[in-house]
């Protein structure tokens, strides 16, 4: 017995000894001696970034994710080093999957995948969603709701993108692909103090609710990109616009069609301060707005506000976020910025407008990619909300 027990305590401190060398050394930077995952990331077989979700998105309420992205070089990667003062090693291929609850009963599980291939001279961006999502949607039929109804939208959702460089240049050219099947359901009944808007908001639902409605749509896109680092830029532009048509020749019931501009703008200003700017514009073109789910409608996408939020067929945003970094490692970032919606662009001067603002902190978490972590608390007009942040704080 004695034998037994002294075996079991040195092969315990042998084995502490050893986590205690793999932490050493796939887990601390030798440069600076600060916690960094880039070797276990890059070296170890299935090594992955975990990124722990306390969701607070006012939408769906509070509750908990796990989520997790693996990088995998290409064999001219691996052999690359890196000091502090290289650029950062955009992997081969990155891929993500993840899965969360709340307390209203959402329910989601997701998966998806970046490459940068042939020298990133192609470009690919595939994700699939499976929601069971409760939310509160304020814009039916065209109509806005004091009230919010409160519907569930159940079914799996892929998006898809390959890009093209042309020739040396930033420019790049490609092809986006959008499929939706979602089953709407209503979660409580409603009661709109206007007899007339309950009647039209009810026809809106008789019209959407209990069937599979399938959404499909293929468009082409165009961007410009010059950042530094797609996954955490620190300088250069972004610029990138795209029109998906959903029509019955490629499988939609609805037919319609959507279109975005975006632009990412960073600058570099010291090497303790950064500044960033965000514009974007979503438009959808509609012939039968009673026939349009509500889902499908763009929407206020900001820290701080809800998501479906504020919705609309034109929706504008404009976001800054300044950043100091305070040392190699960490980073403090505040930010702030505005959203409109409305039923067309000729309307969005008269729109709403929904503010938010908000800071937070990035820690560095692996310098071979540029890859930070950190929180963000966003206020916005009617409640505050935080968010795990893994990477840009603009996707």
């Amino acid at each position: 017995m004695l034998k037994q027990g002294m075996l079991a305590v040195v092969t315990g401190l042998m084995a502490g000894a050893a986590q205690a060398d793999f932490f050493q050394d796939y887990m601390i930077d030798p440069e600076d001696g600060m916690l960094d995952g880039s070797r276990y990331l890059s070296e170890v077989p299935q090594g992955f970034l975990p990124i722990p979700m306390v969701i607070t998105e006012p939408a769906v309420g509070a509750g908990l994710g796990m989520g997790a992205v693996f990088f995998h070089e290409s064999e001219e990667q691996k052999k690359q080093q890196r000091n502090a003062q290289s650029a950062a090693i955009i992997p081969h291929n990155i891929s993500v999957v993840g899965l969360g609850a709340t307390e209203n009963g959402t329910r989601a599980a997701g998966l998806g995948h970046i490459g940068f291939w042939h020298d990133d001279r192609i470009r690919y961006r595939g994700f699939a969603l499976f929601p069971d999502l409760n939310l509160d949607f304020y814009s039916l039929g065209g109509r806005d709701l004091r009230d919010p109804v409160e519907l569930n939208v159940k079914g799996p959702a892929a998006v898809q993108e390959l890009k093209f460089r042309l020739g040396e240049s930033r420019w790049m050219l490609g092809a986006r692909q959008v499929y939706r099947q979602v089953e709407l359901s209503l979660e409580e009944n409603i009661s709109l103090p206007n007899p007339r808007l309950e009647q039209a908001v009810n026809t809106f639902l008789q019209n959407n609710l209990g069937d599979k409605i399938s959404t499909s749509g293929l468009g082409v896109l165009a961007e410009y990109d010059s950042r530094d680092n797609p996954l955490a830029p620190q300088s250069g532009l972004y610029y990138a616009g795209n029109y998906v048509w959903y029509g019955d020749s490629v499988g939609s019931d609805i037919n319609f069609a959507s279109y975005t501009l975006e632009g990412l703008n960073y600058w570099n200003v010291n090497e303790h301060f950064n500044f960033a700017l965000r514009l974007q514009y979503d438009g959808v073109d509609v012939s039968d707005s009673t026939r349009l789910p509500p889902y499908v409608l763009p929407y206020v996408d900001m820290r701080g506000i809800p998501a479906v939020r504020y919705q609309g067929k034109a929706v504008a945003v404009a976001e800054v976020e300044a950043i100091w970094k305070a040392s190699p490692r960490w980073r403090f970032n505040f930010f702030g910025g505005g959203g409109r919606a409305a039923e067309s662009l000729s309307d969005l001067s008269e729109a709403e407008v929904a503010n938010s603002y908000g800071s937070g902190f990035r820690y560095l978490i692996a310098r071979r990619y540029g890859m930070t972590m950190g929180i963000d608390i966003a206020r916005g007009p009617e409640e505050t909300a935080w968010y795990i942040q893994a990477g840009s704080s603009w996707r």
